[in-house]
């Protein structure tokens, strides 16, 4: 019993396992999936589908979507009024850059996009816009009052630069992302932050089975309920697959089903063992 107690508890570790070896993987983006980049966010990806995922459909899940679309520069001098009111109040003990960032950023925004985009949620949108300007600009810790206010409002110009650009983006894939949540499902990953950003799928299904192809594990449970024994995995809507080799992916399995399949072995096992005690006994 000994022994089938350490198989036991190693089949309970698979899905851990598993999970560790997909954040150590380098993912190519696959021609499918747009252009996010997961390798600079988590992933941890799945399919979401119905309410949850028209939750999703925001500018704030359209950071990674969006970043790299918009190329407009400050216009010159932008960062001289800002940087001079925050040299005058900084306190080098206190330098935050990213929270400095916002505060310098995320008004005037709101300002100009009320007056031009009266339709647009402005605050959301500000805070998604300067989120992911704010976070290039201060990749690089400023080591000083100085450094940190130049890289505060570097920030904060690109993002007021940029923002016409930006909201084109953003209601572009707000009606992707609406469209696929109604359709089957869309693709979800969290960013460093943990916040769900929607990967702009050209092929939702061809986009996770090239993941799957390169060893991500993609969470397509909402798609349908799995349930998986010692004769396979089933499951309603898109989530069947047949024998013991599941794997996730649309027209698969989840990959909570590795958690099954150990129980499954688990039981298995049990049974072998109890067959072998009853023989003992005999």
């Amino acid at each position: 019993m000994a022994n089938f107690s350490k198989l036991a508890l190693s089949l309970l570790a698979a899905p851990a396992m598993l999970l560790a070896s997909s954040q150590a993987l380098a993912i190519t983006t696959p021609a499918e999936c747009g252009n996010y980049d997961f390798n600079l966010n988590n992933l941890d990806c799945k399919i979401k589908v119905d309410a949850e995922c028209n939750l999703d459909c925001s500018s704030l899940n359209f950071q990674a979507g969006c970043k790299g679309g918009c190329k407009g520069e400050p216009i010159p001098g932008c960062t001289d009024p800002c940087g001079d009111t925050c040299l005058a109040e900084c306190n080098p003990d206190k330098v935050d850059c990213i929270a400095g960032c916002h505060t310098e950023c995320e008004q005037p925004f709101i300002t100009r996009c009320e007056t031009e985009h009266p339709d647009r949620d402005c605050v959301t949108d500000a805070k998604a816009s300067c989120t992911g300007y704010c976070r290039d600009a201060c990749a690089v810790m400023p080591s000083g009052c100085e450094d940190h206010c130049l890289t505060c409002c570097s920030g904060s110009c690109t993002s007021y630069a940029n923002m016409t650009c930006d909201l084109e983006c953003y209601a572009k894939l707000e009606g992707r992302c609406e469209a696929q949540c109604s359709a089957g499902g869309a693709l979800m990953c969290k960013d460093k932050d943990g916040v769900y950003q929607y990967v702009n799928a050209s092929d939702v299904k061809a986009c996770v089975n090239a993941l799957i192809a390169q060893g991500l594990q993609v969470d397509v449970s909402a798609q349908g309920e799995v349930t998986c024994n010692l004769s396979g995995c089933n499951g309603a809507g898109n989530a069947n697959v047949g024998g013991l080799a599941c794997s996730a992916s649309p027209g698969q399995e989840s990959p909570f089903a590795a958690g099954a399949l150990a129980l499954a072995a688990i039981g298995a096992g049990i049974s072998v063992a109890r067959r072998r005690n009853r023989k003992d006994v005999g």
